[in-house]
């Protein structure tokens, strides 16, 4: 008995190893880059690499029309910083690039000449290994610079165009004087880092001879009116037969777009309403335009215009609108003789609305009724001083009973009253839904209190893990302040301050929002870094699936068995493997018992939307104890449990004679 005790003992040992994952299923992974408000928007343009090669990036400070005080490059590959450097004294900087395949990203950041305002610059993206560092063309571009026109916007194009055939080409470019003229506009087309045309004016047509299909590079630059920090510009490009290549209208700062489908050419009636609420707006506008021509009908102030002749088809409606030192609200409408084309109802936050006290915010109610109306302080970065909101309709506040209140079908503007912590920022989110056992919700958006705010959402494609990762890229220089928050229906389900990882569990059909709020660092030491910029990565992947798997003994007699159990995390499927008793789907948990009659190695896969993982045990057979000897010796298991079975047998035969 001795030598079974000592076996049953060594039962305890078990081999395990793991297997590589697969990718997750990303649902974002991007770098951003973002500015001050009192800095020059910064650059960027992404390309893929198919094979892996040494590349050199070079920039290049064309010093049109100026050159610029301080000028850096950063490269990115996915979300990692590969390279980054800044121009010396004659106007260049190079990054060498390691060879990798991947997707690749420039980010441009500078400040232009004082004076001037705006400037020009030059990428080369080449081959480290071609001496004479020819630019790939589809990796290299142009882009220019421009401050902000205190306290306005300022806008740039940089975009591509390809030539039809060889010849002479009519760039057209137009002042739409909306809602006022530009200070100054003007356009250029580049190949490569090479100008083909420089300081287009509005209003009077440039030609220029181009190469037959060939990719070329357009930009513009444009600075509107101090008075009001908004512009509108068309573009119109056409082919030595005349025919249009591009045309576009472009708007700067404060004027948006709405793209409206005219089934049928006539006249339009375009109509403008300030409801004054919560306070009337600075100004308001509206125009309509086809293509890049000028505009077709004007607004200036609220009221209507009517007799617009619009074309069929496609059509643009532009709209700016300014508010004061609080939000303001308007309706906008577009009709035709037989239906209307266009109703929207929006509201507009001051300029300065990361660091206002008062937002506004416009959500549709779909029927008369009884909705729910609540305001959440994240309490991160920091707690808000105070927070409030009031809803209204057609400019009337409507009464709340707690978070109730009952309206009628239609707009409606929420009114949030919010103000900073003492020191830093905050966030709030805002959320309006119907009432009743399954709400619905009509309004989830939250709102950063200071600091450089963005919110994106994000839809989920099965239920399950995911994690959320931030990192601080430290390009020109780290963040004062790096800080992102992930909430549903104005829940918080992590946030992350500086840089890391949290992990929240999510089902597809919900509302998921990613709020990021930052302060870049506006110092520069030394003077070759540009202030007021930073560069971060942002990642959400669906959490790795896990998985447990273990066997109730390592070593069996042959043709034993052993009970194998396991359990998953993050996983919709698990695949056996290894052995006769041991194949095929199984559950995502369980324990199963097989007989081992042979040396082997068993395996269990499982999947998730994370990717797939795999654990094995190694199992040993023993020959049975004696086995192969003649006479005494050992008795083995087998024959102890053969012995207790006739025994027991036994006293049962002699019990029944007893009876």
């Amino acid at each position: 008995m001795r030598r079974l005790s000592a076996r049953l003992l060594a039962a305890v040992g078990l081999c395990a190893s793991m297997c590589g994952l697969a990718r997750a299923d990303v649902l974002l992974n991007q770098t951003n880059i973002v500015g001050l408000p009192t800095v020059a928007a910064p650059s960027q343009h992404a390309f893929t690499v198919a094979t892996a090669a040494a590349l050199t990036v070079t920039l290049t400070d064309f010093q049109q029309p100026a050159a610029f005080s301080a000028l850096q490059v950063a490269v990115t590959l996915d979300d990692t910083l590969v390279g980054a450097a800044s121009i010396d004294a004659s106007g260049t900087a190079s990054v060498a690039v390691p060879a990798a395949a991947g997707n690749y990203t420039l980010y441009v950041v500078g400040t232009p000449d004082s004076t001037q305002g705006f400037g020009s610059f030059g990428v080369c993206v080449s081959l480290a290994s071609d001496a004479t560092h020819a630019c790939i063309a589809n990796y290299s571009y142009s882009d220019t610079l421009t401050v902000p026109n205190p306290p306005s916007s300022t806008g740039t194009l940089n975009t591509l165009f390809t030539s039809t055939t060889a010849g002479t080409y009519t760039i057209t470019v137009t002042d739409d004087a909306f809602p006022l003229a530009f200070n100054s506009l003007s356009a250029g087309i580049f190949q490569g880092t090479n100008p083909i045309a420089v300081n287009i004016q509005p209003g009077i047509p440039t030609q220029v001879t181009l190469a037959a299909g060939t990719s070329y590079q357009l930009l513009a630059a444009a600075i509107p009116n101090t008075a009001t920090p908004s512009g509108l510009y068309g573009i119109r490009i056409t082919d030595p037969s005349g025919a249009a290549i591009f045309d576009y209208t472009l708007a700067v700062g404060s004027v948006t777009s709405t793209d409206v489908d005219n089934p049928t050419a006539g006249a339009l009636s375009l109509t403008l309403t300030d409801f004054g609420y919560p306070a009337p707006l600075a100004g308001v506008g509206a125009a309509v335009t086809s293509g890049g021509g000028p505009t077709l009908g004007t607004l200036t102030a609220a009221g209507t215009a009517a007799n617009i002749m619009a074309p069929a088809g496609s059509i643009d409606v532009w709209t700016y609108a300014a508010a004061g030192t609080q939000p303001g609200s308007y309706e906008l409408t577009l009709t035709s003789a037989t239906s209307t084309l266009l109703s929207t109802t929006q509201v507009v936050n001051p300029s300065n609305a990361s660091s206002a006290g008062t937002y506004a915010f416009a959500v549709n109610l779909p029927a008369a009724g009884t909705y729910q109306l609540a305001v959440t302080d994240f309490q991160f970065p920091g707690g808000l001083t105070s927070l409030s909101a009031t809803i209204a309709q057609n400019g009337a506040v409507l009464t709340q009973t707690g978070e109730n209140f009952t309206a009628a079908a239609g707009a409606a503007i929420v009114v949030v009253n919010a103000q900073p912590p003492q020191s830093g920022s905050g966030i709030f989110d805002v959320n309006v839904q119907t009432t009743g056992a399954s709400p619905q919700v009509l309004l989830d958006q939250t709102q950063a209190v200071a600091g450089v705010f963005n919110t994106q959402t994000i839809n989920l494609g099965t239920t399950g893990g995911y994690n959320v990762t931030l990192a601080d890229l430290a390009f020109p220089q780290k963040f004062q302040d790096l800080a992102i928050v992930v909430s549903q229906g104005g829940q918080v389900l992590g946030k992350i301050y500086g840089g890391g990882t949290f992990g929240f569990t999510g089902t597809p059909g919900a509302k998921y929002v990613v709020t990021f709020v930052a302060t870049p660092n506006s110092q520069s030491t030394p003077a070759s870094i540009v202030p007021g910029y930073g560069l971060y990565s942002l990642n959400v992947a669906s959490t790795p699936p896990t998985v447990t798997f273990t066997s109730s003994a390592s070593s069996v007699a042959a043709g034993g068995t052993v009970t194998l159990t396991w359990s998953s995390q993050n996983a919709v499927s698990c695949t056996a493997s290894g052995g006769t008793g041991w194949s095929g789907s199984q559950m995502t948990s369980g324990t199963l018992a097989v007989v081992v009659s042979a040396a082997e190695t068993l395996s269990l896969s499982c999947t998730g939307p994370g990717g797939t993982i795999a654990q094995s045990v190694s199992l040993t057979v023993t020959a049975p104890s004696g086995a192969g000897s003649h006479g005494g010796g050992a008795i083995d298991l087998t024959s102890i449990l053969g012995l207790l079975t006739l025994w027991v047998a036994s006293c049962r035969r002699s019990a029944w004679g007893r009876r």
